[in-house]
Order: structure tokens, then sequence, then C-alpha cells
């Protein structure tokens, strides 16, 4: 047995035994006792990983084999808990995301600032491309898509243009003009795997500037797929969009040149000859007759197009057909496959006006317009339409009541975004005190004025009939309803089906839990106090008799309890309550405003990490006076869409068969509430459900402690009917809403069956008003 087999049996049959000598990795002696010593720390490292959860140790054989069980690491305690942890893109977008988390701010989503294009993915970035890249293309161009736009668009263009160029046949002096016109009918029947290319005709005129030998005046490889913005006059260079080829491509069009001349002897610059086309009596001609009737046309599918949305790449063609194609010399106007299409062919010289390969893209429900999102832009549309129905048709001719009422209400979720966008956008460029003054007062504007018209609407003799103070405390606890269970219950719904698990903030959570209980007893008070010291009315009631004697009781079949605004009670008793807690609700915003903002900011700054990037090149979608404009204009435009509401509200209710509490507590409430939903459902897909509870819980707040205290005020400076004194299916609806919100978000994890359940919640209360009865009581007030 040689020396080394010996000492591993000795270090086998028992692990601890003294080793006699170790070396180093380098071969140098290491001493028994530091090599101990190098062992114990190894283990004393090993048990303190142990104890942090980092592994487990355990034995098996003979030999003491360790293995190391990798566990997961300990959540951070609610003490070590961080709000974000993303990198802002610049400091306003960092301004923004700390406001996103401050008591009394609007909760926002979407950037205020433009982000680089370069930095966005490769699918947005081809949303934004121009149809101008040429590409060898070999495959089929046959798609669903592609068919669909033959059917509905492709078909009828083609013969406009057909027509067209018959009419400039008849003409005869327009006949150049028709062969062009026979050419695009057929482009655009199918202009698939084609190209459309201008035939550039450049004169090399001598200029007088010394030539920089460094920078040749023509050289190749450009691509023909670069902008075509490029000036043309006074350049040194061809345009960028254009390929320059070597001299013996480009002398060999010398037929289009005015001149050919060798470029090595003397310095020359680019200019196109199209002068000679305006002073033609055809172009006129053309001007005159045929280009109006294509530019309708174009203008038809420029906007069915864009408001479909997938179909904007057809839209971008018959722009480019607009402001180009139809400008064109019919000589110039060149169209080729791009099968056909080669690298190292001389139509490279050719600008390349427009090509295309699909019709349909998907992806187009993430483009933006103006930091807008495309759809949102399009339901402007609505916003036009029903200021135009609703105050040019008064009688009715053009539209019924009840489309002008769907398309008010369509066309007050556009004008929500644009308020909620100019209210963060200039938050984000002001300090916090100015970011809540503006959203304190033009957070809630959009319900405001929607209930404020709908109460001035209750003192119209002829509409005395409806309900409107119904359908705002209807509208008012509907939103409560949607805030508090539906906005976090589909954002659990969401965020918990892509990221399984997710946490958020039980600190923040419980003192917005905390306010909103405050909120509502506030809101709720003078409706207890009604309750138990309110007035009972009774019917079929017949006295007691016995013996002959008539007592002092009575016997009756109903009671039930009644609201008097006129009574004495409630001028005495019940008013002074309302007054009181529309002025404590009021005191308790301003104490949180100056709480989030003054005294306790320090909190909210250690919590949030945010490492800004450079301010270097921010640029905002809108500034601070393009915000207050728009903010403004869709003020304006809100309240004239609120009022057309209101006026063909009756008709709608009037040929319903649901209450009108249910209708108040959907529509009514929903509406407005759909930016919040969206942005909630954004904030959990982004892994961030803290924002999406806090978008709820803010929302309500501002009902509460917002809302109904100015809706009281307006009532006591003009009478407008409104008294804080609710039916019991609203009171209960809430607390009951209150209380399961708060047992849900008692343990700091959010999933989709939390939300689920949350939702399930929502729809049962619904289905309750759904079969509610309305009454007198709380009801119609006359006055």
């Amino acid at each position: 047995m040689t020396d080394l087999e010996a000492t591993e049996k000795t270090n086998t049959s028992s692990p601890d035994a003294e080793l006699p000598l170790q070396t180093n990795e380098d071969g140098s002696a290491l001493c028994t006792s530091q090599f101990h010593m190098v062992v114990d720390q190894l283990k004393d490292k090993e048990k303190m990983l142990a104890s942090l959860g980092a592994y487990s140790e355990s034995s098996e054989g003979a030999g003491g084999v360790r293995h190391r069980k990798r566990t997961k690491p300990a959540e951070p305690s609610e003490e070590e808990f961080v709000f974000l942890d993303v990198t802002a893109d610049n400091e306003i977008e960092a301004h923004k995301m700390e406001q996103n988390y401050m008591f009394g701010f609007k909760k926002w989503k979407s950037h205020v600032t433009k982000r680089p294009l370069d930095e966005r993915s490769e699918i947005v970035k081809t949303l934004y491309e121009q149809p101008k890249k040429v590409k060898p293309f070999i495959h089929s161009t046959l798609s669903v898509g592609n068919v669909l736009y033959a059917l509905l668009i492709g078909w009828w263009l083609a013969l406009v243009y057909l027509l067209v160029a018959l009419l400039m046949l008849i003409t005869i002096i327009g006949r150049h003009h028709a062969k062009f016109c026979w050419a695009l009918s057929q482009y655009f029947l199918w202009p698939f795997g084609k190209f459309v290319k201008e035939r550039t005709c450049y004169e090399l005129e001598e200029i007088s500037e010394p030539v920089d030998e460094k920078e040749p005046l023509l050289s190749n490889g450009i691509s023909a797929s670069h902008d075509s913005a490029s000036s043309l006059t006074g350049s040194n260079s061809l345009p960028a969009y254009v390929k320059k080829e070597s001299n013996e491509c480009w002398e060999s069009k010398s037929s289009d040149a005015t001149t050919s001349v060798s470029i090595i002897d003397m310095h020359y610059k680019g200019v196109r000859s199209d002068s000679g086309y305006w002073r033609r009596p055809s172009t006129y001609v053309w001007l005159i007759l045929g280009c109006p009737i294509l530019l309708l046309a174009h203008a038809i599918v420029i906007m069915a197009t864009g408001l479909m949305v997938v179909f904007i790449p057809i839209s971008k063609l018959n722009i480019i057909a607009v402001r180009k194609v139809l400008l064109l010399p019919p000589e110039k106007l060149r169209i080729n496959k791009t099968s056909d299409f080669k690298s190292d062919d001389c139509t490279y010289s050719l600008e390349v006006v427009m090509c295309s390969y699909q019709a349909v893209n998907v992806y187009y429900y993430k483009y933006t317009v103006d930091g807008m999102n495309i759809i949102l832009f399009n339901m402007l549309l609505f916003v036009v339409c029903t200021i135009i129905l609703g105050y040019a048709d008064t009688s009715n001719v053009v539209a019924h009541p009840i489309v002008k009422f769907v398309m008010g209400l369509v066309a007050i979720i556009p004008l929500a975004y644009y308020i909620g966008m100019g209210i963060t956008s200039i938050s984000a460029q002001s300090t916090n005190a100015v970011g809540a003054v503006l959203n304190a007062t033009f957070g809630s504007i959009v319900e405001l004025i929607l209930y404020v018209s709908m109460l001035v609407k209750m003192k119209d003799p002829r509409t005395a009939s409806t309900c409107y103070n119904t359908l705002v405390k209807s509208a008012l606890v509907g939103t409560l309803l949607v805030t508090m269970l539906f906005i976090p219950g589909i954002s659990m719904v969401v965020g918990g089906i892509k990221h399984s698990v997710q946490r958020f903030n039980m600190k923040t959570a419980s003192v917005s839990s905390t306010l909103l209980f405050i909120s509502i007893a506030g809101m709720f008070s003078p409706t207890i106090f009604n309750k138990v010291y309110g007035i009972f009315s009774c019917q079929n009631c017949t006295s007691t008799i016995y013996n002959m004697t008539v007592q002092d009781g009575f016997q009756c079949n109903e009671c039930s309890q009644t609201f008097d605004p006129d009574s004495s009670f409630y001028a005495d008793k019940v008013r002074p309550i309302v007054y009181i807690c529309a002025a404590l609700q009021l005191l308790a915003y301003i104490v949180g405003l100056i709480f989030t903002l003054k005294t306790h900011s320090h909190v909210l700054e250690e919590q949030l990490q945010l490492p800004a990037g450079s301010q270097e090149h921010t640029m905002m979608h809108w500034g601070r006076i393009k915000s207050t404009v728009i903010l403004l204009c869709a003020v304006i435009m809100m309240s004239l869409c609120a009022e057309v509401v209101v006026q063909n509200i009756e008709p709608v209710l009037s040929i319903s068969s649901v209450p009108d509490m249910f209708f108040g507590v959907t529509l009514l409430a929903i509406v407005p509430d759909i930016p919040e939903m969206v942005n909630g459902v954004q904030f959990a897909l982004k892994n961030n459900i803290n924002l999406s509870i806090d978008i709820g819980s803010s929302v309500a707040v501002q009902v509460t402690l917002l809302q109904v205290p100015i809706l009281i005020l307006a009532d006591a400076i003009y009478p407008l009917h409104f008294y804080m004194i609710f039916s019991d299916v609203h009171m209960w609806s809430v607390i009951i809403s209150a209380i399961i919100m708060n047992y849900i978000f008692i343990d700091g994890k959010s999933n989709y069956f939390q939300g689920a359940m949350l939702c399930i919640v929502y729809f049962m209360l619904l289905s309750m008003y759904f079969f509610a009865i309305d009454s007198d009581y709380n009801g119609c007030i006359p006055g």
C-alpha cells in the first residue's frame, strides 16, 4: 500500500482525523493547523448561510455526501417594501411616477414624454415606418387582410381611376394622364408586392463653391428606402433616397438629363427639372377635372381605413398618393413588382414613392397620435358628431334621441382621457403643490359636469317626472362600487394570470382603506341619522277600538320611512348634519394633501426607487401651454356632450324596463371611469398591482371627499334638489364593498382568485340593482 492510499484510507475512516500535510494549488506546503483553520472558517460560513435559508445540509452514506438545496430567498419585510424598482426614462417621468403614489393625484400609466423610436421594439418601429422600403419579396401576397382590402376598397377605387382615365381620354389633351390613371387603377386594385417609383431627372449645373475632395459628389451604396424628404435645391449631392450609381450608369441615362458631364473634372449639383410640367395646359385640365374626383375617393379611403385602425397601412398609401403621386408628371411614373427588384439595377436611381406588402397589421392598436392612442384619437369623431347632432338637430329629424344619447356617452370616453392626460402633463412639469390643486379642481370635472347637468335639468318642468337626483345618487354609489370592487378585481385577474402572485404594500393599502372607511362614514352619516330619527309614513291604518272606546293607537298594514325636505325635521336636524359632514370631508381631503406633500413627503421619497435617466433631449408630448389649451377645450366639449346626454336621457328611460337605479349604477358610473379601468389593468400587467389597487381607492376617496361635498355646496348656492340622504340599498352596498375590499387586502398579496371574487361580488350587487324597485323615497322630489 502506498503512502497516498494510506492517507486516503485514514481520511475515509475518520473524517475528523488530523491530516498530516496538505498542499496549496501552487504545490507549496500547508501545515495541518492552517488547513483546519480554513476548514473551520468554511463550516462557520456554511452554517451562517444555512441559517439565512440559502441552503440546507444532509449526509448520505459513509462518505457524508453533502447536498445543497437551494431555496427561494426570503421575501422582503414590510419595512423593506418599495413601490417601484424600475428606471424612469427621464426626470419628468420620474416626477410623474412619484406623483402616482401621492394622495390626491391621478394615477396615469401612459408616458407624458416622447420615447425615442430606436429604443422601442421592432414591432413598434415598423408601425411608424413609411411604406417605401423595397425588398426582394418572392413569397405570395395572398392573405386574408389583402383579400379583404380588394373586396372592400380595391375594386371601387380602381373603378374610380378607370372612370377618370376615360374622362381624361375624352379631353384628348389629357391622354397622358389617362395612361397615368390606367396604371394606378391596376396598382390600387392589388398594390401588394409592387412599388411605385418616380423617374427623377437631374440637370448637372456648375457651381462656384470649392470642391471637397474628401467627400465626393456622387457615391454608391445609399439605399432607396431612405426618407424622401431631403431637399433637392441647393444641395451638393443627389437626394439621400436615391442610390447613386457609377458614372457609367448615370451617363447611360443622359437622355433624361439636360447635360451629361464628367463629375471628376468639375463640381456640380443635382437639380430636378420638373418646371416644364407646370407650364403644360394638360396639367391644369388634370387638376380641374381629374384630381378632385380622386382626392375625394382617397379621402374616403383614408378616413375609413384610419378608423378601422388595422388598415392603417392602406391609409398611409393613400396619403402618399394624395401628397405626391397625383402631382407627378405622367411620364415619370413607374410601377414594378418587387420580385423584379435587383440590388445592382440602375432603377435604384429612381425614387421609391410607395411600396406595400400587407393591408392589415393587428399591432396598430399600439399606434399613437401626438401621445394619444389611435383608438382614442379616432373616438374624437363621436365628439364632433355629438355636438353637431345635439345642437343642430333639436327636432330629432336626423338622429333619434337614443342615438344621440349613446353617441354622447361614447364621446365622454376620449374626452376623459384627454382631460386626464392634460392634468398629468401639467402636473409632471410643475411642483407637487400645483399638481395637487390641478387634480383637486379638474380631477373630478367629468363626473361633476355630468351630475350638475342632470340636477339642473330636473328643474325643467317638462322633465320633472324624471328622477335625475336618483340617477345622480346611483351614479355616485356606482362609482364607489366600480372603484372598490371591479377595478381592483379585474386588475388582479389580469395581473394574476400573467404574474401568478403579485405583492403590494400593506401599509399604503391599510391607510387607503382607513381613509375610505372614514369618508364613507361621513357620506352616510346623515342617512343613518335620518333612519334613526326620521319620519315614518303608514298606510291602510285602522284605529283600535275596545268596548266601544277609541284607544290612542292605530293598527297599520304598511309603514315606511319618508323623507320630506320641506319638513322642519330636515331643516332643523338633518341639514346642519349634511353641511357639517360636507365641510369635514373637504377638511379631510386638505389634511391628506398636507400630510402627503408637506409634513411626511420624506416617507414617500425613502420608499420610492426611481433612478431617473438623463433629462437631455427630453421632449414632451404636450408642453404646459399646449396641455392647458387641450385641457380647457376638452372640458368645454365635455360640458357640451354632457348636456346632449342629459337632454336625451329621458326617452331612453321611458322605453327601458330597467330601474333608474340600475341605469345610474352601471352606465353613468362606468363610462367616466373607463380611463381608470384601463390604467389599472396596464399597471397590473407591468406587475405593479400596488397602483392598480390605489387607483380604485383614490377615485373612491375623491367621490366621497370631493364630489359629494361639491354637490352639496352647489345645492346650497343654487337649489338643485340634491340631498345627502341615500336609500338602504345604496348604503349597505357600499359598506359591504368596503369590508370585502379591506378583507381581501389583508395579506399583502393578490392573485386571480381574489380578483375573481371581487368581480363576482360586484356583479352580485348589480343583479340586486337590476331587480330593485324605484320608489318615491329618495327619488323624485318636485320643487
